[in-house]
């Protein structure tokens, strides 16, 4: 079983979604996996900072979501914080690159199931009300 935090980051009715060097071709939320004794909020600001150099202004919990990892090989369970952050993204060694995708496209092929099977609806749905 595979446990991660992620960001849901949203400008503009864009999602910042993340391809990592060993996938390039596969994004995905930015975070990554607690280390030991970290809370899933510490996860989060760490990861956002170490990936991406953005500072974590303020989280709303979206819920936690289990599914299989975007490879298809274990089992996944994602946490996905709204994160509002500061300053721009300024990809580190271990990210490929980045994109902000619409929230409203239909286009998921190369997309992690966290993002197709929960974020986006949950977004889509958060922004129709």
């Amino acid at each position: 079983m595979i446990t991660k935090v992620a960001a849901a980051i949203v400008k503009e009715n864009k999602l910042l979604v993340v391809s990592k060097k060993k996938y390039p071709d596969q994004y995905m939320l930015p975070g990554g996996k607690p280390e030991h004794n970290e809370s899933k909020l510490e996860t989060l600001s760490r990861e956002l900072h170490e990936e991406l150099k953005l500072e974590v202004v303020s989280t709303e919990l979206l819920g936690t979501h289990e599914t299989i990892s975007m490879f298809g090989t274990e089992p996944l369970t994602i946490t996905v914080f709204l994160t509002e952050v500061s300053g721009e993204p300024a990809p580190d060694t271990e990210i490929h690159s980045y994109k902000w995708i619409d929230i409203d496209s239909e286009e998921t092929r190369l997309l992690g199931s966290g993002i197709t099977e929960f974020t986006l609806p949950l977004l889509r749905r958060m922004n129709s009300k």
